[in-house]
């Protein structure tokens, strides 16, 4: 197939860049809000009501992070830290914890034992996060470290010119 010649000058170029971007979050945000609204309306025994949203919303978070890592950044305004670890894993949890604790009431009626699910609930996705992240922070390191060297000995060659 025949590459198509871009028609775009540049100014054009980084609208449709800020464009796609927006599109991207839109979608990543919008499937998150639907799942959580799902999981709070059916149940998280009826899975499979929001199993494509889930498949599509871990696809978009895998690229994502991936691509990130792979290119060396970490975050736009977040210093990559234990402690942005924490805090964004404290946010997660408190968001999953009360999802559950919503779900779990309306289903049983129950204050003490929907705070109950929550409350393992929150424990279990601060856990998880702060650990899945924390491995991501160190391979985000090792990557920095990887790219700063290759950076390194493409230097030497350009001081003796």
């Amino acid at each position: 197939m025949k590459k198509r010649k871009n028609r775009l000058d540049e100014m054009q170029e980084q609208k449709l860049l800020k464009i796609e971007h927006n599109a991207c979050w839109l979608a990543f945000w919008g499937l998150l809000a639907v799942m959580f609204g799902q999981i709070i309306y059916y149940g998280v025994e009826r899975a499979e009501v929001f199993f494509g949203e889930w498949i599509v919303f871990m696809c978009l978070a895998v690229y994502i992070v991936t691509a990130c890592i792979r290119n060396g950044i970490w975050d736009r305004t977040l210093r990559p830290s234990l402690k942005t670890n924490l805090y964004t894993s404290l946010i997660a949890a408190i968001a999953g914890g009360a999802i559950r604790f919503a779900a779990a009431y309306r289903k049983y009626g129950n204050v003490r034992g929907a705070l109950a699910v929550g409350g393992i609930i929150f424990g279990n996705i601060l856990i998880i996060c702060f650990l899945c992240m924390s491995l991501g922070l160190w391979i985000y390191w090792r990557r920095v470290e990887h790219l700063e060297a290759e950076g390194d000995e493409e230097r030497p060659d350009e001081h003796k010119k």
